[in-house]
């Protein structure tokens, strides 16, 4: 039966993986958690623990869960007076975006629970017209990569449990495309993630830690002008995360969940290429792209109501500040400080069967850029965005 459910999770990212989510990160993976504003640390009571707490198996039978998450993005541009090409505007393409993600618990006769999850944690698809006036540098970005992660826990009482895992991550496509420059490139990369849970009637208490993972990579980049093409080789360190959270059950239909998730955006702190041979005749052995982004924190709270025995509603709240300093801003990352509201619903089809529904709504501050200088000023203005997403999952216990 392992293989059986491992070779469908591979045909389910083959089959989904058209294109990943409008920005680096993408904490929607899992549909019950998203329903609850993704605080789900010290919830963790579906096969989607193995993302969020994996120390949460050990409460939990066998059981697979598959799901996915159509992301839709909006981003407006218009250029303002620190731009000297003002007046000009331009909409970044509004192309609908899935991502999936698949997950198994097995359980076991003792108190050790194994687990796996295929996931894709963090990714990036955006693409601005030819015209708009920054896409000599930005008009096409794209990061796509699967996370396969499987983790063992270990119930160390009725109340309490703890876990370790390993995460391969493979970043399999990635294209950082001006019209003056094309870059694309892939690797992989091994990281570790240990958590705990505490869990009673009343209270829970969680927290998750996952590793730094850093990715060699090597790929192609042409230079336009030059019509030269070179190899390129990179390194690139994705953030470790840390995620802290709490549930109250203050009835036995209600459950109220906390989370505060820190994400270490200081390893990402450039994008260095070194080209094999230089580009244009020589005049280009390397290029640095400075991005310096800062640590961020956070918040999200979640609410679940049992209103009978079989369905459930949700409702959820983020607060999700961005890394991102203005002086190091791109286009191809364009968001800002984001809140998100959700709502979720969850129906038992069976005494197998579950089938749960999810929808967020996120909207960012307008970014008012002014700090990009040189060749970049031309990235100033104002960028508007907003994103929809619609999520479904299904879940089977054997």
């Amino acid at each position: 039966m392992m293989k059986r459910v491992l070779f469908l999770f591979s045909m389910l990212f083959a089959w989904l993986q058209v294109a990943h989510a409008g920005g680096f990160q993408i904490p929607e993976m899992g549909v019950k958690a998203m329903g609850m504003g993704n605080a789900f640390t010290a919830v963790a009571d579906d096969p989607s623990a193995n993302w969020f707490n994996p120390a949460g198996l050990s409460f939990q039978q066998t059981a697979v869960t598959v799901g996915a998450v159509a992301v839709m993005p909006k981003v407006d541009f218009t250029a303002n007076a620190s731009n000297p090409l003002a007046p000009s505007s331009s909409s970044m393409d509004k192309k609908k975006i899935v991502v999936p993600h698949a997950y198994m618990v097995i359980a076991t006769d003792s108190d050790l629970t194994a687990g796996i999850g295929v996931n894709a944690p963090f990714g990036l698809e955006v693409r601005w017209p030819t015209t708009a006036v920054f896409s000599g540098a930005s008009e096409y970005g794209r990061l796509q990569a699967i996370n396969v992660n499987g983790n063992v826990a270990f119930k160390l009482s009725d109340n309490f449990a703890v876990a370790a895992g390993v995460d391969f991550v493979d970043m399999y496509k990635v294209d950082f495309n001006g019209t003056a420059l094309k870059q694309n490139f892939k690797g992989t990369g091994w990281g570790y993630n240990v958590a705990a849970l505490y869990k009673t009637e009343m209270f829970n208490a969680g927290i998750s830690y996952r590793s730094s993972v850093k990715l060699k990579s090597k790929g192609q980049s042409t230079h336009i002008a030059s019509a030269t093409t070179s190899s390129n080789a990179i390194t690139v360190t994705m953030p470790d995360m840390l995620n802290i959270g709490v549930a109250f059950h203050p009835t036995k239909q209600w459950t109220i969940s906390a989370d505060a998730d820190w994400v270490n955006w200081k390893k990402f702190d450039k994008l260095a290429f070194i080209y094999t041979p230089a580009l244009a005749g020589g005049a280009l052995p390397s290029l640095t792209v400075q991005e310096n982004w800062k640590a961020t924190w956070a918040f999200r709270a979640g609410a679940e109501w049992a209103y009978s025995e079989t369905m459930r509603a949700r409702l959820g709240y983020t607060y999700d500040p961005t890394p991102i300093d203005p002086v190091y801003f791109t286009p191809l990352l364009p968001g800002n400080d984001r809140q998100a509201v959700h709502v979720g619903y969850g129906v038992d089809l069976s005494d197998q069967a579950t089938l749960d529904l999810a929808y967020t709504y996120v909207f960012f501050s307008n970014r008012l850029q002014t700090q990009s200088t040189g060749t970049n000023v031309v990235r100033n203005g104002t960028y508007k965005s907003h994103i929809h997403l619609a999520a479904a999952s299904l879940t089977y216990r054997f």
